[in-house]
C-alpha cells in the first residue's frame, strides 16, 4: 500500500509496484546451459554420441564446424571416410580448413603433413625419409559414426566411450521405405537458432503451449484434432520424461499422443500434422553448438519418394515459415520466434513456473541429477560402455535397439491396449 509524503501531502510511489526500474540482474542456471569442456553440464554432454553435421556436409572440401563450444574441421577422404579433427595443425598451427583431402588422409597446406581420420601422422614430406619420427606426432581428433544421413561424434573421455545407440524405428527398413534427414529448427525456422540449446530442448515437454501458440495466437498450425483440449499426464523413466495427452475425438475414439525426451539431447515428437499414426516415424537431436547457438537434426522413416509431412503451416493461407515476411513472423509466431525470443540464454531466475510447467521442471531436474552423477565420477543414464556391468553382452560393439514410446495412437473398442503406452507410471501433479 502506498504511503503519504507528509510535507507535500501527496501519495508516495510504492517501492513494490512491479516496475522494471531497479530490478535485479537475471541469472541463468549454468547446470542446464553451459556446454564447454570442463563445465559440469558440458562434461555430461560429452558422455554421449551427438550429430554434428549432415552426411552431405562431409566432403573433400574441409568444412569448419562447431560443437559443444569447440571449433573443428569436418571432411571426407576420397575413399569415403569421414574425419573430424582439431583445426590447428600439430606442426606449426595453421588451420586445416585449407588442407587438401586425398584418398586416405587430409594434408596440411603449409608443409604437407598428412593425417588419417584418427589423427595418425602418415607423411612429413619435408623431413628425412618423409618423417622418420612421424609416429610420434598425432593430430587431435574425435571419432565419428555415419548413420541415417547424419555424422555423429563422441567428444568425451576415451575410456567412457559408449556403444553407438540404435533405435527400433530405424530397424528393418523395407525396400519401399527410406530414411530421410533434415535440419530445421522445431517445426519451422532456419537450421541454426541464436539461443541456448536447453530452452529449445525442454519445449518438447511443454504440451500446453500447443493450444496457445499453435492455435489461438497463430491459428491452427497443425492437425485440427490437436485443438481439442486433452487430459495431460507426465511420466518419469530411467532414461527420460514422457508426456501423454488423451483427446476424445468426435467419432468416439481417443487420440493418445505421447512425446518423449531422452537424456541428454533427444526429443521424440510424433508429427503434429498427424500424417503418421501409430508409433513415431521420426526422432530428433538438439545440437548444442555453443552456449548461444543451436541446431536441430531429425531422421524420418517414410515411404520412398513421399512427403515427410512433418512441418506446420503459418497464416490463413497456410504458408511455410520461410515464406513469411518479417511482419508476418510477428503475426504468426511459432516455436522459433518464442524460443529464440527468450534471449541467447534464458534467465531462469526471472521465471515464474506454474502447474502447467510440470514437464519442463521434470526435464530440468533429471538433467541436473545426471550432471551431478558425472561430476561425482559416475556414469550417466542411457549409455552402454563396453566391458562394464551396464554392458550385459560384455565387450560388444552393438547394444540392443532402444525402443521408443512416442506416437499418435488412435484407441477404439478394438484396440489392443497392451501394444500402446497408455498405462505408464504417472508423476503426481
Amino acid at each position: 500500500m502506498a504511503t503519504t509524503d507528509t510535507e507535500s501531502n501527496t501519495p508516495a510511489v510504492p517501492t513494490d509496484d512491479g516496475r522494471a526500474y531497479g530490478r535485479p540482474v537475471g541469472q541463468s542456471d549454468l547446470e542446464l546451459t553451459q556446454v564447454g569442456a570442463g563445465t559440469p553440464s558440458g562434461e555430461l554432454l560429452r558422455r554421449y554420441w551427438h550429430p554434428i553435421a549432415l552426411s552431405s556436409e562431409a566432403t573433400s572440401l574441409p568444412r569448419a564446424v562447431r560443437m559443444l563450444g569447440e571449433d573443428l574441421i569436418l571432411y571426407r577422404t576420397l575413399d569415403g571416410t569421414p574425419g573430424l579433427l582439431e583445426p590447428r595443425c600439430c606442426h606449426r598451427g595453421t588451420t586445416l580448413l585449407y588442407a587438401k583431402v586425398e584418398s586416405d588422409c587430409i594434408r596440411c597446406s603449409y608443409h604437407g603433413w598428412s593425417f588419417a581420420a584418427d589423427g595418425t601422422c602418415l607423411d612429413q614430406p619435408c623431413e628425412p625419409d618423409r618423417g622418420r619420427n612421424r609416429a610420434s606426432y598425432r593430430q587431435p581428433w574425435y571419432p565419428v559414426v555415419e548413420f541415417g544421413g547424419l555424422i555423429f561424434t563422441y567428444m568425451g573421455p576415451p575410456e567412457k566411450q559408449p556403444v553407438f545407440p540404435q533405435y527400433d524405428i530405424f530397424q528393418d527398413i523395407a525396400e519401399d521405405e527410406e530414411l530421410v534427414t533434415f535440419d530445421r529448427f522445431a517445426f519451422g525456422g532456419p537450421n541454426v537458432a541464436p539461443c541456448n540449446w536447453f530452452q529449445t530442448h525442454e519445449n518438447a515437454m511443454d504440451p500446453y503451449h500447443v493450444f496457445i501458440l499453435h492455435n489461438t495466437i497463430s491459428g491452427p498450425q497443425f492437425d485440427p484434432r490437436l485443438e481439442i483440449w486433452p487430459t495431460i499426464n507426465f511420466q518419469r523413466h530411467d532414461w527420460g520424461i514422457t508426456a501423454s495427452q488423451d483427446r476424445k475425438l468426435p467419432d468416439g475414439t481417443t487420440l493418445h499422443r505421447v512425446t518423449e525426451i531422452r537424456v541428454p539431447t533427444i526429443r521424440v515428437i510424433p508429427t503434429p500434422t498427424l500424417a503418421y499414426l501409430g508409433k513415431t516415424n521420426n526422432m530428433s537431436w538438439t545440437q548444442p553448438i555453443d552456449d548461444t547457438h543451436t541446431r536441430v537434426f531429425a531422421i524420418l522413416r517414410i515411404a520412398k519418394g513421399s512427403d515427410p509431412q512433418g512441418l506446420g503451416t503459418y497464416g490463413p493461407d497456410e504458408r511455410t515459415w520461410e515464406d513469411l515476411s518479417e511482419e508476418e513472423h510477428r503475426l504468426y509466431p511459432g516455436d522459433y520466434e518464442t524460443q529464440v525470443g527468450q534471449g541467447p540464454v534464458t534467465l531462469h531466475s526471472e521465471e515464474h513456473l506454474s502447474s502447467t510447467d510440470r514437464g519442463v521442471s521434470l526435464v530440468r531436474r533429471q538433467f541436473k541429477e545426471q550432471v551431478r552423477i558425472v561430476a561425482e565420477g559416475g556414469d550417466p543414464i542411457g549409455v552402454v560402455i563396453p566391458g562394464t556391468t551396464a554392458d550385459e553382452a560384455g565387450d560388444s560393439s552393438e547394444a540392443q535397439p532402444v525402443s521408443l514410446i512416442a506416437g499418435n495412437y488412435i484407441i477404439d473398442a478394438d484396440t489392443n491396449l497392451s501394444q500402446i503406452p497408455v498405462s505408464e507410471t504417472l508423476v503426481a501433479n
